[in-house]
């Protein structure tokens, strides 16, 4: 279960600028694990989903697979232009979909999701708990602060959990969170300022249906050091597994924890390649071991690499070298069923994202290379997962005549 303060159980940084493009894809295929072949797998389009929601813009989404098959969609897109008699804002509706199969069309799960219509809102997290069932957590904007708000889809139906809102250090704590789901509820890694001491305390928060309140673990991370991004996943039996960014912007570390029941247990020592540097975008996935399989950025020369490592249950392994070949930005990360990590992220050359894909195989990275559409037009966001049969499936949002549009991939096992 989940740990809290005095029982045992529970009931960021932007991206910045490139210094350039490496030139040297060649040379890195002659590095063992750096870069591999093109993967043959299949690949087959998948429909996306539409309606009157999705005409706007789609600038956020989030994708999840559930144990039946069924793949879980999430989207935000704009929705107008609005204004609050303080200013003009860009609302936007946060919708949510299912499908159940490949070929088979998406059903939406209800209408738009957002408490309040005309609203911004921002920073998606979609979970499924142990059954599949969805939660979605997000923020949305009241004047100038932000709240972070919650529902879980329960017996054919959203629940209306705006009461359970948590908006304290809001410019902070309300873009530094992961989210997991147990027993249809959200479980959180949660970021808070402290200013005496000078610092961040990064805890698990759940929800206590009979205090009607969150709850709160003690800190996993130093709470005299800034840290930030944490990442979170949940064993079978609900204990958590945290990963975080530890230290000054320019000067951090990876580190990842687990609890045992009664406290957080260090997993090594810190993951990155080159100590106290710019790190950014923790992500993390359980192998079917419930060991962590870890992803981050990192600077490399000038340049945002990604990199991906495991935990072989007393040693961290560092899974081939730079993952790609120019700076990255916005990984997503998977596991398949052989315990196989599945990564995919943006490169960007001439301000135009390409989204990239690569799966650990045979002790190297099989890139499938670029898979926009129109690899002359932008792309963002990907989201990756493995599907009950074994499949990646691949979404994201693609320029389409200007506008932004889900796509959606499969790729065979």
């Amino acid at each position: 279960m989940i740990p809290a303060v005095n029982t045992a159980v529970l009931s960021a940084c932007s991206a910045r600028p490139q210094a350039r493009t490496l030139l040297l894809t060649a040379l890195l295929a002659l590095v063992p694990g750096a870069v591999a072949r093109q993967s043959s797998a299949s690949v087959t389009p998948l429909s996306a989903p539409t309606g009157p929601n999705l005409r706007g813009p789609v600038r956020e989404l989030a994708l999840a697979a559930a144990p039946d098959g069924s793949l879980v969609l999430a989207v935000m897109a704009d929705s107008g232009s609005f204004n609050s008699g303080r200013g003009v804002f860009t609302a936007r509706r946060l919708t949510a979909w299912r499908v159940g199969s490949a070929g088979s069309a998406w059903q939406p799960l209800s209408g738009s999701l957002n408490y309040d219509d005309p609203r911004p809102v921002s920073s998606l997290n979609l979970a499924l708990d142990e059954q599949g069932a969805p939660v979605l957590v997000w923020n949305e904007n009241y004047g100038d602060n932000d709240i972070v708000v919650f529902r879980a889809y329960q017996n054919g139906a959203w629940t209306d959990w705006q009461p359970r809102y948590l908006g304290d250090d809001l410019p902070y704590a309300a873009r530094t969170r992961a989210v997991a789901a147990r027993n249809g509820e959200p479980v959180l890694a949660w970021g808070e300022t402290l200013r005496t001491p000078y610092g961040s305390r990064l805890t698990v928060r759940a929800w206590d249906g009979s205090a009607k309140t969150w709850t709160r673990s003690p800190a996993f991370n130093q709470i005299s050091a800034f840290s930030r991004t944490p990442a979170l996943a949940l064993s079978a039996a609900g204990l958590p597994t945290v990963a975080w960014l530890q230290g000054e912007v320019l000067a951090s570390n990876v580190f990842v924890k687990r609890w045992t029941g009664t406290a957080w247990q260090a997993l090594g020592g810190s993951l990155n390649r080159r100590p106290n540097s710019y790190l950014a975008s923790t992500r993390m996935v359980l192998n079917p071991q419930e060991q962590p399989v870890v992803a981050w950025l990192e600077d490399l020369d000038g340049e945002d690499a990604l990199y991906v490592s495991a935990w072989t249950g007393s040693a961290w392994t560092a899974l081939g070298g730079r993952v790609g070949t120019a700076s990255a930005s916005a990984p997503s990360l998977a596991i398949n069923r052989a315990g196989q990590p599945v990564a995919a992220w943006v490169e960007e050359r001439g301000g135009v994202g390409r989204v990239q894909l690569a799966r650990w195989q045979g002790g190297a990275w099989q890139h499938s290379g670029t898979v926009n559409l129109d690899p002359r037009r932008d792309a963002r966001s990907p989201s990756v997962v493995v599907d009950a049969a074994g499949a990646v499936v691949l979404a994201w949002r693609e320029d389409i005549g200007g506008v932004y549009r889900v796509q959606l991939r499969r790729f065979g096992p």
